[in-house]
């Protein structure tokens, strides 16, 4: 290691000196990752510009946009930037064009980092459940509902996959009774479910 380290120039060390500690840092990155720890690296990534609170990220367009400037990719940057610009050296390309080629290597890798993540974050779920979907839905009376809104009972209905119990109410002249089959026709504010008695 030392008579590499030596044989080498003052262009290549300084490459090595930039892809060595990247690569490493990316390393326990994955090895933190498979044991669970930094999986969600939003604070840890971002930066709060605004002083509010909230992360922001540097380049990102919005909650859509890429988030160009995060550790990983800023190290994924390093390391390919880092690798290819010695690998280069040591060939005996041009320093400039080594130099230009490295940087373009390693934009194109905080690039593609950036746009992994973008799809990883959309492939997540936290698991809410909005209640928004149920209307137009069929359900089934769990706790008898008082007619006319007078008070509240319970349906079991399914929403996103998902069988759930939620509070409902109906604007129907009769109670519903526990297993009828009533249809969600809107959504209060606190999120209790309006339903109606299915025609029969």
């Amino acid at each position: 290691m030392i008579a590499w380290w030596n044989s080498m120039d003052l262009v290549g060390q300084i490459m090595a000196l930039i892809a060595i500690p990247s690569t490493l840092v990316l390393v326990a990155q994955t090895i933190l990752l498979l044991f669970g720890i930094g999986g969600d690296d939003a604070d840890a990534d971002g930066i709060d510009l605004t002083g509010n609170g909230e992360v922001d990220t540097p380049g990102d367009g919005g909650p859509d946009g890429l988030a160009l400037f995060s550790i990983r990719g800023i190290m994924a940057m390093a390391a390919v930037g880092g690798w290819s610009g010695l690998v280069m050296h040591e060939a005996g390309i041009n320093t400039a064009v080594t130099v230009l080629l490295a940087c373009a290597f390693g934009f194109m890798a905080l690039v593609g980092v950036a746009y992994l993540m973008k799809l990883s974050m959309k492939l997540q779920n936290d698991g809410t459940i909005n209640l928004g979907y149920a209307i137009g839905k069929v359900g089934t009376v769990y706790i008898p509902i008082p007619e006319s809104m007078k008070g509240s009972g319970k349906v079991n209905i399914t929403i996103q996959e998902r069988l759930i119990e939620a509070n409902a109410v109906t604007n129907a002249d009769r109670k519903l009774a526990t297993g009828e089959s009533v249809r969600v026709v809107a959504t209060d504010e606190s999120g209790v479910l309006v339903v109606e008695p299915l025609a029969k």
